[in-house]
């Protein structure tokens, strides 16, 4: 895209770091770490799509098809799907090692803009019809994350105090808050005129 700020080469190595502590912290908000050598599975606390696999943050050495093998015999053993992500740059023999455990390999390139990158307008989805992200702190939170619970059947208790909210009754719903406040997922809200 013409007049878009990418990042510049000599950022790249400052990236990098970012991004693995970035995905090493995430599934930390919502699952368990299990160690595997020079790598890391993230088993999921509840419902929700489980992680993949990753390269280990401030590994020694390097990765084995015998350590993809463990890993994928424990991935079984808990029924979640044998997938492994990795940026190529931080850990270039990874592919190596899963294409000799048995893996097919797909390579997407990283893309990154930089920091004066312009956020774009989302725009309305019908007349009167808002779509915006909400986080922590924004009034319209308890009813974002009440409303797919109750859809659903579910309870789920959630209430205001000040800048804080309480969320008692359904472990999703608290995990979800937990995450949002710590950067780690978005959730958006569509909201239009009442009839």
């Amino acid at each position: 895209m013409r007049g878009v700020p990418y990042l510049e080469l000599e950022d790249l190595p400052a990236l990098l770091e970012r991004l693995e502590h970035y995905y090493d912290a995430v599934p930390r908000s919502g699952a368990r770490p299990e160690n595997f050598g020079a790598l890391t599975l993230f088993v999921r606390a509840g419902r929700g799509w489980p992680f993949s696999v990753r390269p280990a943050l401030g590994r020694r050495g390097e990765v084995r098809a015998a350590d993809v093998h463990r890993v994928r015999l424990r991935q079984r053993e808990l029924g979640v799907p044998e997938s492994f992500e990795w940026v190529a740059e931080t850990a270039p023999a990874l592919r190596a090692a899963v294409e000799q455990a048995g893996l097919f390999v797909r390579a997407y390139p990283l893309m990154a803009l930089g920091p004066d990158a312009p956020t774009p307008d989302v725009p309305p989805v019908a007349d009167g019809v808002v779509l915006r992200t909400v986080g922590p702190g924004d009034p319209a939170l308890p009813s974002v994350l009440a409303i797919p619970r109750r859809g659903a059947g579910g309870r789920c208790a959630i209430a205001r105090r000040g800048d804080r909210l309480s969320v008692r009754g359904d472990e999703d719903a608290t995990r979800l808050y937990a995450r949002l406040g710590f950067r780690s997922v978005a959730t958006a809200l569509i909201a239009g005129p009442v009839d």
